[in-house]
């Protein structure tokens, strides 16, 4: 099961893979992702630039994949990966934004052996 911040951090591992086996990991920010160029409809006033600029994933402690993001991300970004399965522990996911504000949510995978026919 993933562990989730107060700012709605989602990800999606198996909870068991085989030695080898490529998995899927799934993840989605809920975020607003302003641009920075937009104008408050009331005052005319530009809304501040509020962006998820890079994500990461980290595998046991190491990091295994990261993306810079810019203002061409949607809102509610979500992101899709595969991964090899090496051995049983943590997938973490951290969102670092424009304010310098880090996020994260982890999921547990179990890895057995792979089957020898």
């Amino acid at each position: 099961m993933a562990t989730n911040d107060s700012r709605h951090r989602r990800l999606k591992v198996p909870e068991t893979a085989q030695k080898g086996e490529i998995i899927e990991v799934k993840c989605l920010a809920e975020h607003v992702m302003q641009t920075g160029r937009r104008r408050n409809p009331d005052t005319g006033e530009l809304i501040p630039r509020f962006l998820i600029e890079r994500c990461e994933c980290h595998y046991n402690g190491q990091l295994v994949f990261s993306a810079d993001w810019f203002n061409g991300v949607a809102t509610n970004p979500y992101l899709r990966f595969k991964l090899k399965a090496v051995e049983t522990g943590t997938i973490e996911i951290t969102w670092i934004e424009s304010d310098g504000v880090k996020t994260a949510a982890s999921a547990e995978i179990i890895v057995t052996s792979s089957k020898t026919n």
